[in-house]
């Protein structure tokens, strides 16, 4: 599935380098030059708030493109992890909101807005999960132990900042859950916004095949420090089930 029908255009990118950002948008590129340039246009076309992009860069070498100043590179040279670079772009967020994506993403029509208000709406969701579909329909969310969580979520920065963002007890996969366990043990709920969608292309390269390896070690770290207390956030989470909605078939 490629760009599609562009929802709104605007001066978007004016409007992001002389304003405060309302939103900033976090993601990390390695070596994807086209993927990435695909994300930032629908990402430039398709927000319609005030915004910045923060990039941890672990690419061998600079894009050669050109961005606009709203769109921060922080050059991760040698490469660490996916949480250091992610943690490393969230402490550079501005935002009043923060998203976080990956760069073999596109941000479909209405993510953004839709996203916030459904946030702003309900102020005891600490985490809005966005629905995403990965090269086929449905969109969907995922679900962990019967417990939501975002694999491309939405969250307010003075929260984020107050959990430390993604937990470094892991270097790659479960970081998603594990901002999940920081905001149901804050007492807030994680619920999906299914008017906030992302298609993700999935990019299978030699860089995704290399960090599936730390699959298993990263998910053996993760449930050594939060699968005593599963419980409790189980608990917290069904308190938010009202909120949730089904998988979507449909564009």
């Amino acid at each position: 599935m490629g760009i599609g029908k562009e929802e709104i255009k605007l001066d978007l990118v004016t409007l992001g380098e002389s304003m405060e950002p309302i939103l900033s948008l976090v993601t990390g590129t390695l070596n994807r030059r086209e993927s990435f340039r695909r994300l930032y246009e629908t990402i430039a076309s398709r927000t319609n708030v005030p915004w910045e992009m923060i990039v941890s860069d672990a690419s061998d070498s600079p894009y050669p493109d050109q961005y606009p100043e709203n769109v921060v590179f922080l050059p991760e040279r040698p490469r660490v992890c996916c949480v250091h670079g992610y943690n490393m772009a969230f402490a550079r967020a501005r935002g009043r909101w923060v998203i976080w994506l990956n760069d073999d993403a596109e941000v479909m029509p209405g993510y953004a807005t839709n996203s916030i208000e459904f946030m702003e709406k309900h102020s005891d969701v600490g985490l809005g999960a966005l629905y995403y579909a990965e090269q086929v329909l449905p969109y969907q969310i995922n679900y962990y132990n019967g417990m939501p969580y975002a694999n491309f979520g939405i969250i307010r920065r003075e929260l984020g900042d107050h959990l430390c963002w993604f937990d470094d007890v892991v270097k790659m996969y479960g970081n998603d859950n594990s901002l999940t366990f920081k905001v149901l043990l804050e007492g807030y709920g994680v619920v999906g916004i299914p008017n906030a969608r992302v298609w993700h292309h999935r990019v299978m390269d030699k860089y995704k095949i290399d960090n599936q390896q730390l699959r298993n070690s990263d998910s053996r770290k993760l449930m050594a420090k939060y699968g005593q207390v599963i419980p409790h956030m189980q608990a917290v989470s069904r308190r938010f089930d009202h909120l949730q909605s089904p998988a979507i078939l449909h564009e």
